[in-house]
Parts: structure tokens; C-alpha cells; sequence
């Protein structure tokens, strides 16, 4: 059984607004220490060109990407996520290259970018308004990557946590054939797929436009 829909909104935009704050501090909680390691993963499926890290939340991704050398950009539409992005890129000497805005209308050109990155998305994601930006700002081969979720290493009890985690958020609503019949019907060659790094595995989404 799932929490209320309206409940779980609720609770997802204050971790996003006015609990922004804590964000990274209940990633970690709820990973067991994981969900940076997890994240990092994307970092194996991006191709060539520009990325697009949407919904960048505290910056994290943003901060990986920078190091492996990339210059990402990122979106997100909470402006309380902006400013700590904003904090953790300029405390590491880091360019900041942050945009508010929302997924449904990204505000960059057609063609902009090789890569779109998403990381523990919520269902926003597949919505159709979504997936019609998210294509029309993709160039003709390029990749739009969603890590989905994180397998937790370690005790059954606590893999078990985290399965029972997922489906009373809600965050399993959509089963992956539909996801990937979304994808399809939006211009995408998708497949699902299950990488490890550093350790840590998770479970992606990983679709190329046609």
C-alpha cells in the first residue's frame, strides 16, 4: 500500500523547498551512505556533447561531472535547491552554471545538448510535456540517462527496507515496460539496465533519441 498521492507531493516539495537543507542528510540516511556513489553511475552512459543535468538538486551531480572534467549545465525549478548548488560549486572552486526552470518547458534551444541527466527522479519524468522537451533539446543521438534506483549492499533486512521504501513513496508507480513504451512513443530507443561503480550498483534507465 502507497501513501497518499497528495501526502507524498506534500512532503517532496518541502524536501525541495523549505527542508532543502536537509536534503543530502536524508539521501545519505535513507542510502546508508550510498546515494552519492549511486548517482555516479550516470557518469558511465553519457556520450559526447553538452549535458543537461535536470533537477540537479544540492549539486552533487553537477560537482561529479565538473570533476571528471565535463561542464554541465543544470536546471531545477526550487530556488532553494539553486542556492545550495549554487554554494557547493563556488566552496569548491567550481563554475557555476545553474538555470531555474521547468523540466516540462527547458528553456534552451532545440539541439542543445548531447546528454540529459536525471538522478532519482520523481514522476515528473515521464510525463509527456517532459519527454517532448526533453527531446526537443536533445540533439539526433543523444542520451537522456535517469538512475532510477539504488541496489543497497548489505543485509537483506536492509535490502528489504529499501524495497518497502520504494513502494510506499510510490516511487514504483510505473512499471518498466510502460516506462519504456513512454520512451518509444516520445522518439527514444530505451532500454533498462544495471551498472556498478566504486562498488555501488543501480539500476538506469538509459534511452538515445532517433
Amino acid at each position: 500500500m502507497t501513501l497518499p498521492r497528495w501526502l507524498l507531493r506534500f512532503g517532496f516539495h518541502l524536501l525541495y523547498n523549505q527542508l532543502a537543507f536537509v536534503y543530502d542528510l536524508a539521501a545519505w540516511l535513507v542510502s546508508f551512505g550510498q546515494w552519492a556513489a549511486w548517482r555516479r553511475i550516470a557518469t558511465l552512459f553519457i556520450r559526447d556533447g553538452p549535458i543537461l543535468d535536470m533537477a540537479h538538486g544540492t549539486g552533487g551531480l553537477a560537482a561529479d561531472l565538473t570533476a571528471h572534467g565535463l561542464a554541465p549545465v543544470g536546471l531545477d525549478l526550487s530556488p532553494a535547491m539553486g542556492r545550495l548548488a549554487s554554494r557547493r560549486l563556488r566552496r569548491q572552486g567550481m563554475p557555476v552554471r545553474l538555470v531555474r526552470g521547468r523540466a516540462q518547458r527547458l528553456p534552451f534551444p532545440k539541439d542543445a545538448f548531447g546528454n540529459v541527466v536525471v538522478t532519482f527522479p520523481a514522476d515528473f519524468i515521464l510525463d509527456p510535456e517532459t519527454l517532448e522537451s526533453v527531446t526537443r533539446v536533445l540533439r539526433p543521438g543523444g542520451r537522456l540517462i535517469i538512475v532510477a534506483l539504488g541496489y543497497l549492499q548489505g543485509s537483506r533486512f536492509l535490502r528489504r527496507l529499501v524495497t518497502w521504501a520504494y513502494r510506499v513513496t510510490g516511487q514504483r508507480d510505473i512499471s518498466e515496460p510502460d516506462a519504456i513504451v513512454r520512451l518509444t512513443e516520445a522518439g527514444f530507443s530505451a532500454c533498462w539496465q544495471d551498472a556498478t561503480l566504486e562498488g555501488a550498483s543501480a539500476r538506469l534507465l538509459v534511452a538515445t533519441r532517433l
